[in-house]
């Protein structure tokens, strides 16, 4: 939400601020409560930190512009994924031409014939999956688009923990409570939100 008025200059409603912080909070208790052992846990250094400050900034600016770009120029979801998906394979050419592991990657392609395959079903799963963001993006903006993945991965790391045994705490079952009451209270605010301005454009119509 930040990185949208620092972009495109959007402002949000209170209750958006409020549930945005709740999902965060949320979040973190969760994710602090599934620890199985806090003890053999590494201790989080200082380039550890930046690089998540960093994964942030750059995962928010994406969205949020990628939301500009559909706005200004009227994209479809195929020109976006075709655009992002060119410049990465060029930045990536770059890098491992740079590298000089080019070569060598596309002989261990041609080696190994499952790995060309792997490939291409991978490939096409990711671009399945960027359609579906992309359009969720056009559609219903980028903060959306981050609570739907934020809560993907509440939902895996609470699956995993279902499958695999992991103890929850009480303070992460907490935590995801107060996610989804987060997400509910974000739908019914935008619910009379929406009813509160037709009542307004109805009755400004009325008294023409």
């Amino acid at each position: 939400m930040i990185m949208g008025k620092v972009v495109s200059g959007k402002k949000y409603e209170y209750f958006e601020y409020l549930t945005a912080i709740l999902i965060s909070a949320g979040m973190t208790m969760f994710l602090l409560g599934s620890t199985e052992d806090k003890g053999s846990a590494g201790a989080t250094t200082f380039s550890g930190v930046i690089i998540l400050v960093g994964y942030m900034t750059f995962d928010a600016f994406t969205s949020n512009w990628q939301g500009e770009l559909f706005q200004v120029y009227k994209m479809s979801s195929i020109q976006m994924m075709c655009g992002v998906n060119l410049f990465s394979c060029l930045l990536t050419s770059v890098s491992l031409l740079q590298q000089g592991a080019f070569g060598a990657s596309f002989n261990f392609m041609l080696t190994h014939p499952n790995f060309m395959i792997d490939c291409v079903i991978l490939s096409i799963c990711s671009a399945s999956g960027q359609l579906f963001i992309f359009y969720t993006i056009a559609c219903f903006g980028p903060v959306v688009f981050i609570i739907i993945m934020t809560i993907r991965q509440g939902l895996a790391i609470l699956l995993s923990c279902m499958i695999y045994s992991h103890p929850i705490t009480i303070i992460g079952m907490m935590g995801i409570t107060i996610v989804f009451l987060a997400i509910f209270l974000r739908i019914y605010c935008n619910h009379r939100l929406k009813q509160i301005k037709q009542r307004r454009a109805t009755a400004e119509v009325g008294k023409v």
